[in-house]
């Protein structure tokens, strides 16, 4: 024993290595008590059922919570303060179903949408189906701003909306810009113009004068007519006329991609049409023109009960008329609609009052299809020697407009049982007029890689383009619907029951 206590170290040294060994055994202890404590319970709060502090400061407080479809009354732990319970927070329960800390409001959930706000702040919310319920609000919405049409989370039990969800990103409904399309770029359509320019430019730069003989701007136009003659373009350049010389400032041109508003979603076509008039009377409150462009018109507005969709128009229909209609006023807003199928959208959209204004652009004739080719045909391109742009013009338009074997389409027969005969001249367009164009000037490109020269654009490259573009035409033709086409197209013949090929 002598020998031990003088061989044992000094207590000094011994001491770093105990504190380091009774620290890992506490850490130790506390990791297995973690590993074997029984597991807490998530809950939702609903209110502070009763709290009271007795003579020896100690807290007694119940709670109102909400666990999976169980409402429960449970006490709330001394450590914690039953002041700073909100409802809507996740609260945590432990196994003696006692309050011992609360945790954040719950981020994710099923999302609503707000359909009345009630007096007294609670929500009336409905699902996609349409299916409503009425909750409460969280701690963290008791005073957020809610409107109608906003949305938000709900729990699981559906008592509380738990918080605002960011509105939805619809820019990519709407494009907002102005274009820089001028009436100076479009051929052919002097007429339709002139006639959109008074209906739609005139009330913006002469509101005086339109105020003096108390004559109210049409709230509407309709463009309509064959697909690809410009109906678009007129929109563009009316858009950029408004921003260049409106008294009232630089306008806003809303275009709205109209098949992209229809949603599967009950309420949801209806909401959008909504933010659109909303953005645009944001817009025009200061005085400067807005012009709100709905193109496809026909596919959002169809007439109602026709049975061909789904009819979704029952409501969407009734909603743009409230909109166009409604209490708030349109002050310095115009809708421009462009359709290839009139027929097919809801008289009541058309109506005097509404859209007051109907142009009908046709197909171009023979001086128009001149007009429209100068703009794309020009002296400053590489022409063959000795030709100028105005004779090869001269030379196409012919050829597109002949009535002779050559452009002979087809043969289309009418609801009374008679043959018309079916030229390129009959269906061609703007579009067709430009594709044609570009054709020979694509031809052009590659014979210059070929050759390494620079081709030149002369009578035989474009009456190659006018062949090919009339063969395709003859093949869509040939292969469309007969009744469906005739009433796209706009023939002369009425509608049409049968095509028949050339024999």
């Amino acid at each position: 024993f002598f020998f031990l206590m003088i061989r044992r170290p000094p207590r000094s040294t011994l001491f770093p290595y105990t504190t380091l060994f009774r620290s890992e055994l506490t850490k130790a202890k506390a990791q297995l008590n973690q590993l074997a404590g029984p597991p807490m319970t998530f809950a939702t709060m609903v209110r502070v059922h009763s709290s009271r502090t007795d003579e020896q400061g100690v807290q007694h407080a119940s709670a109102e919570v909400i666990s999976g479809s169980r409402r429960m009354i449970v006490p709330v732990a001394a450590n914690v303060q039953a002041s700073r319970l909100e409802a809507g927070r996740t609260v945590l329960l432990n196994e003696n179903m006692v309050v011992v800390s609360q945790a954040g409001t719950d981020a994710v959930g099923a999302v609503r949408t707000v359909k009345q706000v009630i007096d007294d702040g609670r929500l009336l919310v409905a699902d996609g189906g349409g299916n409503v319920a009425l909750v409460r609000r969280s701690g963290a919405l008791s005073k957020t701003s809610i409107n109608v049409s906003d949305r938000v989370t709900v729990d699981s039990s559906m008592r509380f909306a738990l918080a605002l969800v960011p509105a939805q990103d619809d820019a990519d409904l709407v494009l907002e810009e102005v274009p820089d399309v001028t009436f100076a770029d479009i051929g052919g359509l002097d007429e339709q113009i002139e006639r959109i320019r008074d209906a739609v430019q005139m009330p913006f730069l002469h509101r005086e004068l339109f105020e003096r003989y108390d004559l109210k701007p049409p709230k509407g136009v309709l463009l309509y007519g064959p697909p690809g003659n410009g109906k678009t373009l007129i929109a563009k350049a009316v858009a950029n006329a408004l921003a260049e010389g409106a008294a009232g400032g630089r306008g806003v041109f809303l275009s709205v991609k109209g098949p992209e508003l229809l949603n599967k979603f009950v309420g949801e076509s209806e909401r959008l049409i909504r933010m659109i008039f909303k953005r645009a009377r944001e817009r025009a409150a200061d005085g400067k023109p807005v012009i709100v462009f709905i193109d496809e018109m026909d596919s959002l507005l169809r007439t109602r009960g026709s049975g061909v969709s789904s009819d979704v128009e029952t409501t969407i229909v009734p909603q743009f008329l409230a909109e166009l209609d409604g209490v708030e006023t349109l002050g310095n807003v115009m809708v421009i609609g462009a359709s290839n199928r009139i027929d097919m959208i809801d008289p009541a959209v058309l109506r005097p009052g509404r859209l007051d204004v109907k142009i009908r652009v046709e197909r171009p004739k023979a001086a128009q299809a001149a007009q429209i080719i100068r703009h794309y045909l020009t002296d400053d391109l590489p022409l063959v020697p000795g030709v100028d742009a105005k004779a090869l013009i001269g030379v196409l338009v012919s050829d597109i407009y002949s009535t002779d074997e050559h452009r002979y389409l087809c043969d289309v027969c009418d609801e009374h049982g008679q043959w018309h005969p079916i030229y390129l001249a009959d269906v061609v367009s703007g579009a067709v007029l430009k594709n044609i164009v570009d054709r020979a000037k694509t031809r052009a490109v590659k014979i210059s890689i070929e050759s390494g020269q620079p081709a030149a654009i002369g009578v035989d490259l474009l009456a190659k383009a006018v062949d090919e573009e009339f063969l395709e035409t003859r093949d869509a033709v040939l292969d469309a619907n007969p009744e469906q086409w005739s009433r796209i197209n706009g023939l002369e013949a009425g509608r049409i029951t049968r095509i028949r090929p050339v024999e």
